[in-house]
């Protein structure tokens, strides 16, 4: 049976944060038409260039290469703070267009938080290891 630790429950977390920042930013930012007419001439406001910014990142599979990455170093280095990132960025990757490489930084990550820490290792004071 799969038990909701504080661990857990921070990854579920995060993953939602993520699906929720990518659904709110692709419906109420890159989607409306009118914010693209105002922003197309190049003398909008002040947010036009962070929100062109952020279009290049999603264009260019900047969350996916970011899930991924943070998946593998999560699955390498047991990092919890690597397996949040790359579930908040495979999320955001999910719905900005990137499921792809987004949807398997996610996975990776999702492995990484639902995993059971395994016992730790041991050092004698000669430098053999035990179990």
């Amino acid at each position: 049976m799969l038990q909701i630790t504080p661990s857990r429950r921070r990854a579920l977390f995060w993953a939602v944060a993520g699906i929720g920042f990518g659904l709110a930013y692709r419906y109420l930012v890159v989607q409306q038409h009118w914010i693209g007419h105002l922003c197309d001439p190049g003398n909008g406001p002040w947010w036009c260039h962070p929100r062109t910014g952020l279009i290049l990142f999603f264009q260019y599979s900047g969350f996916g290469i970011l899930a991924v990455l943070a998946g593998i170093y999560a699955l390498w280095r047991r990092q919890n703070w690597a397996a949040y990132t790359a579930l908040a960025a495979g999320g955001a990757g999910l719905v900005l267009y990137n499921a792809e490489t987004a949807g398997i930084g996610f996975v990776m990550g999702l492995i990484a938080a639902l995993r059971t820490p395994g016992e730790p290792t041991i050092k004698s004071t000669e430098g053999e290891e035990r179990a």
